[in-house]
């Protein structure tokens, strides 16, 4: 068995949840920003990997305002069906009303729900995506069961989750990034306010990813929640990894 490790402390599940609920409002340019415009190009390769999904019905775990599942939904058609499910109801309600000024083949399905215990039966979905959530909940190994028990067999999931580059020289202007200008930026939106007595939203945004199990040690926790393959794919220097994992 593989040692879990991740930023785990009582009471996170809540914190979490007003976290996102507090940044949801300008949450997609600040991704804009921590990605120096990056994150389409890696959801792109999110789905080069799913291959060819039309007519899927597609499962988004912890979808936020919705921009992966805009992207399935663009890619399944008319035939298909996407379902976003988020814990956090203001993340949601971002992502309803970005939903009315885009132009897509059917609308996303946005769902409120837990990661930990996803509300539909087992083997009901063709592809599973997410996209950095799986930091944020108190059982990764659970989430990760979770995700195969709704996927159908032989099909896939594609997550895409941040690392820390292996490269020593990517690895210092890495630490430099997060550890100095992310959370310069971030308190210019959070304002250094202290949620639920742990810490401010972009301190925890950016802390995080220490200690979170990326890499090998992801694949062997996919391998471990019972999925028959799973890989991954590093992208920006090492910064990003797209796990693919097939049921």
């Amino acid at each position: 068995m593989s040692e879990l490790k991740g930023n785990q402390f009582e009471g996170k599940g809540d914190y979490v949840k007003d976290v996102f609920s507090d940044i949801a409002p300008y949450y997609d340019r600040m991704n804009d920003v921590m990605s120096i415009g990056m994150i389409k190009r890696w959801h792109r390769f999110m789905f080069k990997k799913a291959g060819p999904i039309e007519g899927f019905e597609v499962l988004d775990v912890g979808t936020g305002t919705g921009e992966i599942a805009f992207m399935s939904a663009r890619k399944v058609g008319p035939g298909g069906k996407v379902t976003g499910l988020d814990i956090t109801p203001g993340m949601l309600a971002m992502a309803e009303r970005k939903m009315g000024t885009l132009d897509l083949p059917r609308e996303v399905e946005f769902v409120v729900g837990d990661a930990l215990d996803l509300p539909y039966e087992d083997s009901s979905f063709d592809l599973v995506t997410s996209g950095y959530m799986l930091r944020n909940v108190t059982d990764i190994p659970l989430a990760l069961s979770e995700m195969r028990r709704v996927l159908k067999p032989g099909h896939r999931a594609v997550l895409a989750e941040l690392a820390k580059p292996k490269n020593r020289i990517a690895l210092w202007g890495y630490n430099l990034y997060m550890g100095k200008v992310i959370p310069w930026l971030g308190r210019r939106r959070d304002k250094g306010k202290v949620i639920d007595g742990v810490m401010p939203a972009y301190d925890w945004l950016t802390s995080s990813i220490e200690g979170f199990p990326h890499g090998d040690d992801m694949v062997e926790l996919l391998l471990e929640a019972g999925f028959s393959e799973a890989r991954y794919h590093s992208r920006s220097l090492g910064a990003v990894n797209i796990y693919v994992a097939v049921k």
